[in-house]
């Protein structure tokens, strides 16, 4: 199902002429930790994606979070992660408050390094462009964020702090599919959004 969505997305792009093309290539590593953390949480008051992302980046801002680790099931109501060090429950807490969720069913266990392999892809689609062309682009963000909500897919943007709520919004709002994506402030005039491929 990913291939033909992506192929589709590719071709739409070519046609507009956007891209030239687009490679897959997955690289497996292996996370080295001494002391790795899995925790897991039912979350409430989540109803949508720009919820889940809220979530989502709240969390990975947590020290010893490793951001790529952070998912969030926005129809199951759940969060996990994984951390190097052991994260304090009362700031878990308050993250959520601070975001206007609560969470319950903490569950941390810490598990041997050898258990976690993440899978470090490099991007199947990356678009570059000015931002002050933003508006221009935003029916290609739009389909990219359909492409992402019907797979497993997620997105990294790097863009400056300012275009944050205008990039995510045509992404998140609304929708009932949860989207990954994590947003990377950057301080140049471009915005840059790499789309990878879960596998």
């Amino acid at each position: 199902m990913w291939r033909k969505l992506y192929f589709r997305f590719v071709l739409f792009l070519r046609t507009a002429g956007l891209i030239s093309a687009g490679l897959i290539t997955t690289v497996f590593t292996t996370v080295a930790w001494a002391n790795t953390y899995s925790y897991q949480a039912d979350v409430n008051g989540m109803v949508c994606a720009f919820c889940a992302y809220s979530v989502s980046k709240n969390v990975s801002t947590l020290q010893g979070v490793e951001a790529d680790s952070v998912t969030v099931d926005l129809y199951a109501g759940r969060v996990s992660f994984y951390s190097n060090k052991i994260v304090n429950e009362d700031k878990l807490i308050s993250v959520f408050a601070d975001s206007g969720f609560t969470i319950s069913n903490l569950q941390v266990s810490e598990i041997e390094k050898s258990n976690i392999n993440l899978s470090a892809t490099e991007p199947v689609l990356v678009l570059t462009f000015d931002s002050t062309k933003t508006e221009l682009y935003k029916s290609i963000i739009e389909a990219i964020g359909d492409v992402v909500a019907s797979t497993s897919s997620q997105l990294l943007i790097m863009a400056p702090q300012v275009d944050e709520d205008t990039l995510l919004k045509p992404l998140l709002m609304g929708r009932q599919q949860v989207i990954r994506v994590r947003f990377v402030a950057d301080e140049s005039e471009k915005i840059r959004i790499q789309l990878f491929a879960e596998q």
